[in-house]
């Protein structure tokens, strides 16, 4: 299965930390609820207040309710609250993966 896919990385505020991981799983449960068109969201700490996540999607109309949305939007309002700049965003397209067991 191929399909679009984004890489965003960001950086916590100072002490903000703990919230940053709250609000990563947040948007993982909201994605998950109403996106079904977003096939994996992975969300990743990679140490001294960084983030990333990596999301795939079924194809390009479920990339744009993604990035065009209401879990957009809600991610948009509260990433000045918690990162210290704007999401680094990277799109992507998967050529290959592994599939699941299940």
């Amino acid at each position: 299965m191929t399909g679009p896919a984004v890489w965003a990385t960001m950086q916590a505020k100072a002490g903000r930390e703990d919230d940053a991981r709250a609000f990563l799983a947040e948007a993982n449960r909201r994605i998950t609820a109403e996106e079904p068109g977003t096939t994996s969201f992975h969300a990743m700490e990679l140490g001294d207040g960084r983030f990333a996540i990596f999301n795939t999607f079924v194809d390009e109309a479920a990339f744009l309710t993604h990035v065009q949305g209401p879990v957009a939007a809600w991610v948009q309002a509260r990433n000045p609250e918690l990162f210290t700049e704007p999401y680094a965003i990277t799109r992507a397209s998967v050529f290959a993966r592994k599939r699941d067991a299940g």
